[in-house]
């Protein structure tokens, strides 16, 4: 019970530490004015879940095709808002929209990531929130980020079940919600 509480005590210094380095990163973009509305609620559940959700780790700048990534050790998000926001590929062609782009993109990528956190919270073994069927790759693009994913996961399964959800922040919530509990 003593070590519990020793652990768990280490671990909130820790998480209390990565909040105070992160917040003197000033130069870091903000990543809320890049979130859909629709998302801002599974931000909300994430927060008071007691994860973190820091912008632009030093991590970001040595893969700029990063767009985030999810360290269960420290409850914490990590979004790389600024490679996102050098992609020469958002917004239209001429660069119009660019900042809708920015938002709808930013929106995927942070409930990406929340349904890992719920992966993670559930326990499974093969970390999957579902009982998906492999039926093959998720075609196009989708099959050359499922596999760099899967590459840094360590995890293909997880990493396609993140990628068929990250357009709906409502089954993240729903899986947050009955999976994570605060410290």
């Amino acid at each position: 019970m003593v070590r519990l509480l020793e652990e768990r005590f280490r671990m909130r210094v820790l998480v209390l530490l990565v909040l105070v380095t992160s917040a003197f990163k000033a130069q870091a973009t903000d990543y809320h004015q890049y979130i859909n509305k629709d998302v801002l609620p599974l931000r909300d559940l994430l927060l008071r879940r007691q994860f973190l959700i820091i912008s632009n780790p030093p991590t970001c700048k040595t893969n700029r095709l990063m767009r985030g990534y999810f360290i269960s050790r420290y409850r914490a998000i990590y979004l790389c808002v600024d490679n996102l926001l050098m992609d020469p590929r958002l917004g239209d062609i001429d660069g119009r929209n660019k900042s809708q782009d920015a938002k709808k993109q930013l929106s995927k990528t942070l409930t990406h990531e929340a349904i890992h956190v719920a992966q993670w919270c559930k326990g499974s073994k093969d970390w999957t929130l579902f009982k998906l069927k492999d039926q093959g790759g998720l075609g196009g693009f989708g099959d050359t980020a499922l596999n760099r994913s899967a590459n840094f996961s360590g995890n293909k399964n997880s990493e396609k079940e993140a990628y068929l959800l990250e357009s709906q922040p409502k089954i993240a919530m729903e899986a947050i919600n009955i999976y994570c509990q605060p410290l």
